[in-house]
């Protein structure tokens, strides 16, 4: 299910699939566009402004710009959620998919300029 870019100026919809034990995205901060996720199955643990809520299925939460965030899937059973934001944001997580989709891990280096090229960037190097 997806809202693909072009579509609208100022809308855009997709559904994302979370693996068990995954990291997810490193905590970062968008300059120019909110989120909100809607957990469709499973549960998934956000961190929001350096808070962390373990949201099960039916769980809402909105991210405004400017705070920091990441989520991740801890449990040993998928989850699902609905991403909602805008056209931006989808061209940033559609590219970060292809930069992940070599062997090995993403060169650092690339992604902090991918981020910056939305107007986002990494927040810290790692999570705990």
């Amino acid at each position: 299910m997806k809202v693909e870019y072009g579509q609208s100026g100022d809308f855009a919809m997709f559904e994302s699939a979370l693996p068990p034990s995954f990291d997810g995205p490193p905590p970062h901060v968008h300059r120019v566009y909110d989120e909100a996720f809607y957990v469709l199955d499973g549960s998934v643990r956000f961190t929001l402004d350096g808070k962390i809520r373990d949201c099960p299925a039916g769980s809402c939460v909105f991210i405004p710009r400017g705070v920091p965030h990441g989520f991740d899937n801890p449990a040993d059973t998928p989850a699902k959620i609905l991403v909602i934001t805008t056209p931006g944001a989808i061209q940033l997580v559609e590219n970060i998919y292809t930069l992940m989709g070599g062997d090995g891990p993403p060169d650092p280096d690339a992604m902090v300029a991918l981020y910056a090229r939305h107007e986002s960037e990494i927040a810290v190097a790692n999570r705990s």
